[in-house]
Order: C-alpha cells, then sequence, then structure tokens
C-alpha cells in the first residue's frame, strides 16, 4: 500500500484533502448481481424457486454445514432458530451485553427473557468466565456472538452449554468465512447457527440471512417456521411466519458467494494494515488475532483509552470526512429490555467497551489513497 503513515513516519496534510469522503461501508455489487436480478424479473418466478434453493446449497456446502435456510432478514434467521429450539414465554436465553439488539430482542419476541454476560476483552464476545452464574432453571439457549467477525471464545462456551444440556445457537451475522482457531467455520459449532447478508457485511443480498444446522429436526422447524407453519398445502399444525427469502435477493446471493472469498481476503489483508499503522500509537489497541483465519474483518474495531479521548477522536474523523461509528452500546442500559438487564457494574467489560470503542472504514473496495487517508486522519484526531 502506499503512503501509510505510521506513529514515525510524516503524510500528507489531512485537512487539506478536503475533496476526499471515506464512508464506513461500501457494498461490492456490480454487474453480475444486476444481471442476476433482471433474470429474476424476467423470469417472473419471483418466491420459492431454484435459485434460493441453490443458494442455500451453495452456502451450506461453503461453510460445512448440512442445511442451510434462507430467509429475509438476520434477524428473522434469530427469530427462526429460536423458534426451532422451542423456545417461548418465560424461557431464558443468555447472550453478551455487547450486540446488535436483534440477538435478545429476538427472545423477547417469543416471550422469552433474555439474560445478558458480559463481554471478554480480546475479541469482544462473550466472557465465557462470566456465562456460568447467568445460567438459571429457565435457560434453553445461549447466544455467543462472533463480534466484527472475530471467533467468540468458543471451546468454553462449548464445554459450559454441554454440561448443563443447553444448545448453543451461534450470531455469526458477522462472522462469514471466518474459522475458529482455523478450524470449523463459525455458525457450524453449536447447534444451530445464523448469518445476516445486509449491505455492511462482507457479502450481501440487500436484506437477508440464513439459518445453518447438521440437525435435519431443526432444520425441519425451521423451513415451516419461515412459511408460516406449513406442513403441506394449507396444513398448519404449529405457528410460523412470512420469513421467506424472494428470488430476486437469492440471485444476488448467488453472484456475492462468487466474491465472498476474495471480499474477506481483501478485508483481511486492509485489516493488517490498519494494525501495522496502529499499534505502536500510545493508548490505541488494535484487534487481536489468535489465528489468521479467525477473523474475517466485517468490522475494523480498535479501542481508543483515556477519559473522552475516544470522542475526540470521532469528532475529528466527522471533521475530517472519515466514516466511524461505535458498534454497540451495552444493551442492559436500553430501555427496550425495561431496565432488567442489570447495571453498569454487572458489566465492566461492555462499558469500558462502550467508553473507548471505535470503528474505521472497511470494505473491499477501499483503495490504498482512501486507506492513507483515513490513517492520518485517525493519528491527527489522535493529536489535535
Amino acid at each position: 500500500m502506499s503512503a501509510v503513515r505510521g506513529p514515525a513516519a510524516a503524510g500528507p496534510d489531512v485537512e487539506g484533502a478536503r475533496g476526499m469522503r471515506v464512508p464506513l461501508a461500501r457494498p461490492w455489487i456490480g454487474e453480475e448481481e444486476a444481471d442476476a436480478a433482471r433474470a429474476v424479473v424476467a423470469s417472473r418466478w419471483l418466491i420459492q424457486g431454484a435459485r434460493v434453493a441453490e443458494f442455500e446449497e451453495r452456502f451450506a456446502a461453503l461453510i460445512g454445514a448440512r442445511h442451510a435456510i434462507a430467509v429475509n432478514s438476520g434477524s428473522s434467521a434469530l427469530l427462526v432458530a429460536m423458534g426451532a429450539l422451542g423456545i417461548g414465554t418465560d424461557d431464558e436465553v443468555v447472550c453478551p451485553d455487547m450486540t446488535f439488539v436483534s440477538t435478545a430482542s429476538a427472545a423477547l419476541f417469543l416471550g422469552a427473557r433474555p439474560v445478558f454476560t458480559d463481554i471478554e476483552m480480546r475479541w469482544y464476545g462473550m466472557d465465557p468466565s462470566d456465562l456460568e452464574r447467568r445460567i438459571g432453571p429457565r435457560t434453553r439457549a445461549i447466544v455467543p456472538v462472533h463480534y466484527a467477525g472475530h471467533s467468540a471464545e468458543m471451546e468454553p462456551i462449548l464445554e459450559i452449554a454441554e454440561r448443563h444440556g443447553i444448545p448453543v445457537l451461534e450470531d455469526a451475522a458477522e462472522s462469514h468465512l471466518a474459522r475458529y482457531r482455523g478450524g470449523a467455520a463459525t455458525g457450524t459449532l453449536g447447534q444451530i447457527g445464523i448469518f445476516s447478508f445486509t449491505p455492511s457485511k462482507p457479502m450481501t443480498t440487500g436484506e437477508g440471512g440464513m439459518v445453518v444446522t447438521d440437525d435435519d429436526t431443526l432444520a425441519e422447524r425451521c423451513r415451516r417456521f419461515r412459511n408460516f407453519g406449513d406442513t403441506g398445502k394449507f396444513e398448519w399444525t404449529e405457528l410460523g411466519f412470512n420469513f421467506r427469502l424472494p428470488e430476486v435477493m437469492g440471485a444476488i446471493g448467488l453472484a456475492q458467494l462468487e466474491r465472498l472469498p476474495d471480499a474477506v481476503e481483501r478485508r483481511r489483508a486492509i485489516a493488517g494494515r490498519y494494525t501495522e499503522a496502529f499499534r505502536e500509537l500510545d493508548g490505541v489497541v488494535v484487534p487481536a488475532e489468535r489465528h489468521p483465519l479467525d477473523a474475517n474483518y466485517q468490522l475494523y474495531t480498535l479501542r481508543v483509552e483515556g477519559a473522552g479521548r475516544r470522542d475526540a477522536v470521532r469528532t475529528g474523523l466527522t471533521r475530517r470526512g472519515v466514516g466511524n461509528r461505535l458498534y454497540y452500546p451495552p444493551l442492559h442500559r436500553q430501555g427496550v429490555f425495561g431496565g432488567r438487564g442489570g447495571e453498569d457494574v454487572d458489566f465492566p467489560g461492555a462499558v469500558e467497551f462502550a467508553e473507548t470503542a471505535l470503528s474505521l472504514p472497511i470494505f473491499p473496495e477501499l483503495t490504498d489513497d482512501e486507506q492513507a487517508f483515513v490513517v492520518d486522519a485517525f493519528i491527527s484526531s489522535l493529536e489535535d
């Protein structure tokens, strides 16, 4: 990469480059996706067709799952997976305090109660050392999250879940092609897993999601639940809803699967250049990495330590035209959970993360010049 500034190197005057703006994310789509969508429209077969079926088959093969069930969003995937596990009224679902709201709100829709754990501070996933005390007699699922495309610390989580006889539902919404310690793909380590395909993800269908499992019974429950609970033509023996993925989105998904391996490799390369530029900066904590294949870098999230320092850097980046964001604030502070999630003192990791974390632009088509601009803007903002 050209002209990546480091702690001991000079770079261009960032504030002088007023014409450049770098968004936080940009989907990698082109004529292949447009052609695929046009072909579906021309066919007039818009739902429950061959393209969605092929998308499911190819996605399952790519990550090494027996079944893949396409749905209309990652949030729907969570709801369908929890429904397939039989989660219902007054049950409890354990998930990390720092994640997107759908991880927990899916449980609310089924009448269950989310119970939050703190996060560990290397990969920012569920803290295994905090998990055991959150498990109770009503716990029906443990939901680790592979935050920012980094694998959660799955080995101890799976051991605790097995000891208690509780299924693991992996929220792999962000971790396409990430492999835990370089081995099994995220989403395939527990009994069931989910993925999301929104535009900021490593692959996109616009909206869309996928449930994956090796369990034949769970797969069949998911298929019924996404299609009104239908067991045949107009035969309903259990509750379901319309969570089906349209054919246009399935066709786009097939085109995106062709790009996905390259998209993940590009993200890893961009992340590596960021880390090289930032690793020696005082008070900046770059992402940890346990194995080269362990993360897909759906986000590049670092932490800026020091009271108020992260917010000052965010202000500087925004003024300089660099997209940035906090992913995610603690769920126990969110009103939707009615104050039942706990207090700040119960989640010191999630609270520290909320005060220090910052995500920078990362997407496959980020150019060398754009990344150099972001690096300089970040360092200049630290020095403001």
